[in-house]
């Protein structure tokens, strides 16, 4: 419940209609706080009550939409339900449902948390969407203590449907394909409207996040509904333009897109709906969640022709039809050996025999080109580091410099190259091959991430904990002013030796893959 307000004793303290008639007036006032306590905010469903944790104050499990289950399944968010008293927020709401199977997972997932420094007002607001391809992941496992801290800014982490969840449709299901990014453009409405009684500046919304979670981010930059509830954007390790080659993952994976049309993915949700023995979705909002096991992962791609996303994103930028902000992109320098480590934990390994093969199998007439100039002998002879290099500038580097390149024809921009060979990844990779700075490698300098040894610990070297810190300036600077501290030119590389101005379409070679 409320705390009370206390009546008045001797010496002329206000008595209790006093101190009810201020509270209101405060609240009138636009300030969120209830009773000056800095942990209670009032949102627009009823009051929330954070926890202090030294300089800063968490809230948890805040719900920004319904429970997206039962006859909510595959519908727009709705608004939560409001309550009575204050709602603690001690503890985030679960994972979104997801395969493989996360531990407490649920339907019932549509909830943020929000760390802000203890006092203060209108200070920059960053918004975190996690990776995960639109089928994996999750914002609790991202603990941003350290970037609001050191950043002073306030940070929220946003649960978001995936897979079937987010992406189903099929024909004359409203709203088909869209349910995890309109999640994302709801918690987006409920920060406009909330986050001032948190600390934060409504006004100076920067939206980030890495892998899926950048690519959603592009979603909210060619979506017309998000205009005006971001103000800046970074994306990491993604682009509209991303796309799976054939071959990413060997020896024949077919290329892959996150970007599907409407008539296809409702081809699909008919074909998956039958497969159940259901023909309306009447009848699939019945079954329970564990009935979606199977189909699950052909639903991983957002859908377009629809009213959220009219147009293929990639396809909205090149014509400049995206939200007008500035932007910060970059990537990893080694991405691919992220996939390269997991084929290695499977018992695969490329070999410089088998590389050439791979290359002339998966890039055809510009394969003798691609192995001239990505030969397995500038790579000590492994094939392996070979094959990751090319897919590294193909697929993730030269894009993502390209889509930066369009978008620099509109707003400000910049870009950078993390490139710490020595960085931790994002799952227990093995030694061999080295993981260098491969996918996601970057996250551990920003958050502590679940599973991970924090920046504070002996897995990091002095170096390394000052690259954090810069990472930590650099980004919080962006949120505050649209201005990372670094030139516009060029690429900035980022490395535990000190950060420096490369040319980054030559580093990866990008006038080739862009003939």
């Amino acid at each position: 419940m409320l705390p009370a307000p206390q009546p008045g004793g001797k010496g002329g303290g206000m008595t209790r209609s006093t101190a009810v008639l201020m509270s209101a007036a405060l609240l009138l006032a636009g300030c969120g706080t209830v009773h000056d306590n800095p942990a209670d905010v009032r949102t627009g469903s009823g009051v929330v009550r954070g926890v202090h944790d030294g300089e800063l104050i968490r809230w948890r499990g805040l719900p920004y939409a319904a429970p997206p289950t039962r006859d909510r399944r595959w519908q727009a968010p709705q608004p939560p339900a409001p309550w009575n008293g204050a709602r603690m927020a001690s503890a985030s709401g679960p994972a979104c449902a997801q395969m493989p199977r996360k531990p407490s997972a649920s339907e019932d997932c549509l909830y943020l948390d929000v760390t802000a420094p203890a006092g203060g007002r209108k200070k920059p607001v960053m918004v975190w969407l996690h990776g995960g391809g639109f089928t994996e992941g999750a914002g609790r496992d991202y603990d941003p203590a350290r970037l609001a801290a050191r950043g002073d800014v306030v940070v929220v982490t946003v649960e978001f449907r995936l897979g079937i969840f987010g992406f189903f449709g099929m024909p004359g299901l409203a709203d088909s394909g869209t349910y995890g990014f309109q999640d994302q453009q709801a918690a987006l409405r409920w920060i406009r409207d909330n986050i001032a009684g948190f600390g934060g500046d409504p006004n100076n919304v920067t939206l980030f996040g890495e892998s899926g979670g950048a690519i959603g981010t592009c979603v909210q930059l060619t979506s017309p509904g998000a205009a005006g509830l971001f103000h800046r954007a970074i994306l990491q390790s993604g682009s509209c333009s991303l796309r799976g080659l054939d071959g990413n993952l060997p020896p024949d994976n077919p290329g892959f897109t996150f970007f599907r049309p409407l008539a296809d993915v409702a081809r699909d949700g008919a074909g998956a709906a039958g497969r159940l023995g259901c023909a309306a979705v009447a009848c699939l909002r019945r079954l329970p969640t564990e009935a979606f096991d199977e189909a699950y992962a052909g639903f991983g791609a957002g859908v377009y022709d629809t009213g959220l996303l009219p147009e293929e994103p990639g396809q909205a930028l090149r014509a400049g039809r995206f939200v007008r902000v500035p932007v910060l992109t970059g990537f990893t320098a080694d991405e691919h050996r992220f996939t390269l480590g997991l084929m290695a934990m499977a018992g695969y390994r490329i070999t410089a025999k088998e590389h050439p093969e791979l290359i002339r199998t998966n890039f055809d007439d510009r394969a003798e080109e691609v192995l001239w100039r990505y030969p397995a002998s500038r790579y000590a002879g492994d094939g392996g580091l070979a094959w990751a290099a090319t897919y590294t500038d193909a697929m993730w580097a030269c894009p993502i410099l390209a889509d930066r390149a369009t978008l620099a024809r509109h707003v400000s921009t910049w870009s950078y190259e993390f490139a710490d060979p020595q960085a931790q990844p994002f799952i227990d990779l093995p030694a061999d091959p080295p993981p260098g700075a491969s996918h996601a490698s970057e996250l551990p300098n920003l958050f502590e991430v679940a599973g991970r040894e924090p920046i504070s610990s002996d897995r990091y070297t002095d170096a390394q904990r000052e690259l954090a810190e810069r990472m930590v300036s650099h980004w919080t600077a962006f949120a505050r002013t649209g201005d990372p501290g670094w030139s516009r030119d060029g690429v900035h590389r980022l490395a535990p030796s000190g950060d420096e101005r490369i040319d980054g379409l030559a580093a990866h070679q990008c006038d080739f893959w862009a003939s």
